[in-house]
């Protein structure tokens, strides 16, 4: 029988055989977040033009050349133009103001999934309909929120077996000093204009930075020697970058400074990073990112709210799965939560951390200086069924208080039993 219909261009089925990777990666995803406290939210597909480009920015490629936009044939709203979300983070804010979350306990801590659509040129790995796993965090201007984003988009790279990567990571300042750059970086690309692109030629004056992220190697090869943004940074962003950096050390993060990142959007702030898959200490293909966004919230409308998040491409980190024939299990929430009180007992509950990590216990931990009440309530929200309480007087003897949340009981042990215990427990 004659095949009539296809597809259009662009966009594909997931057969059944597929799926259970999609399944498996999004219960990470799920888990994860629920772990760290994210609650989820659905957007819109369809929403008005205007919030891309006055996020994203009228001379990206994104909004200039790859979105998808509808004109409405209602008489009252004719002129209005509609656009297939080609991102997650405009949509987001959009609803964190309209529904009231501003007056929300912050941070508001947001996780979605789901379809975008961009007029791209199809080939391999890369669609018109792709999907994304996002996770946008308001209310915070603490480093703490950037290493959260980051640690969050590591994690479900981990736990899905994916340990060939590593986060390229750089800090592109603020309203404050990144003027001062800008101005030096067109001073030096006006004298390399001859041999830029052409989109290049007029991003020059338009968004000098997107100059930087040009993947057409005669720019890359004019602006090898380009002015370095981090040496221009104000103090804030400085310290704010460098307790960053020291978090993702703290935890075992395999990060690089990558001093031309800049991403794709116009709303970034601070810190700016991007999650790529490493072969042979190679750069390969870039399976996600992100960054921080301060000034988004007030230009859409709202009150001045810090904000950092991220994205990762679902469709390129299945195919990265199946290339590595990844088992694809059943995944947990989280079941244990460490809580720490006291400067001297952070290394003790990091060390206890990679131990039932190590033993692939779904388990919480973030450095806090919170009561041990607060840390509780926190491993009640997170609905873990095991707590550990590692104080100034456990680190010392290198022991650990286990405590069965449903039952409220608890019993101190020496740390290198506690694995054991936990195992046991958990069954």
């Amino acid at each position: 029988m004659k095949n009539t219909y296809q597809s259009a261009r662009g966009v594909r089925d997931i057969l059944p055989d597929e799926q259970p990777y999609w399944q498996f990666l999004r219960r990470t995803a799920e888990s994860v977040f629920e772990a760290l406290g994210v609650s989820r939210i659905d957007i819109p597909h369809l929403e008005n033009s205007e919030i891309y480009t006055k996020a994203i920015g009228e001379s990206t490629d994104i909004v200039g050349k790859g979105m998808f936009t509808l004109v409405n044939r209602g008489d009252d709203e004719a002129k209005n133009t509609y656009a297939l979300r080609p991102e997650g983070t405009a949509g987001v804010v959009r609803a964190y103001i309209q529904n009231g979350m501003q007056s929300w306990p912050q941070p508001v801590k947001l996780y979605y999934l789901g379809a975008m659509f961009r007029y791209d040129r199809p080939q391999k790995g890369r669609y018109r309909e792709f999907y994304q796993i996002g996770l946008e965090i308001f209310g915070d201007s603490s480093a703490k929120s950037d290493f959260l984003s980051i640690m969050s988009a590591w994690q479900i790279l981990k736990k899905i077996g994916l340990n060939d990567v590593i986060v390229y990571t750089n800090s592109i300042g603020c309203p404050k000093c990144r003027p001062k750059y800008v101005s030096k970086l067109k001073k030096y690309l006006k004298n390399k204009e001859g041999k830029l692109c052409p989109d290049c030629k007029l991003r020059i004056d338009k968004n000098t930075l997107r100059v930087l992220d040009c993947k057409e190697e005669p720019c890359q090869k004019a602006t090898s020697d380009t002015p370095v943004i981090l040496d221009t940074l104000c103090p804030e962003c400085k310290s704010h970058f460098q307790n960053t950096l020291e978090l993702l050390e703290y935890f075992g993060i395999r990060y690089d400074l990558d001093t031309r990142l800049v991403r794709g959007l116009d709303y970034y702030t601070k810190t700016v990073f991007e999650i790529c898959e490493v072969s042979d200490k190679t750069r390969q293909n870039s399976l996600g990112g992100g960054g921080r966004y301060d000034e988004l919230v007030s230009m859409f409308g709202g009150a001045k709210t810090p904000a950092v998040g991220f994205a990762l491409g679902m469709d390129r980190i299945v195919t990265l799965m199946q290339e590595n024939k990844v088992d694809v299990p059943a995944n947990g929430g989280v079941d244990v939560c460490i809580l720490q009180l006291g400067e001297k007992a952070k290394a003790a509950a990091k060390k206890i951390y990679d131990i039932l990590s190590d033993e692939s216990v779904n388990v919480y931990f973030v450095p806090s200086n919170d009561t041990l009440h607060s840390q509780l309530r926190l491993a009640a929200k997170l609905k873990a069924r095991i707590a550990i309480i590692v104080g100034q007087t456990e680190a010392m003897k290198d022991e650990a208080i286990i405590r069965d949340l449903s039952a409220s009981s608890q019993e101190n042990l020496p740390v290198k039993y506690l694995a054991e215990e936990v195992l046991k427990r958990l069954q």
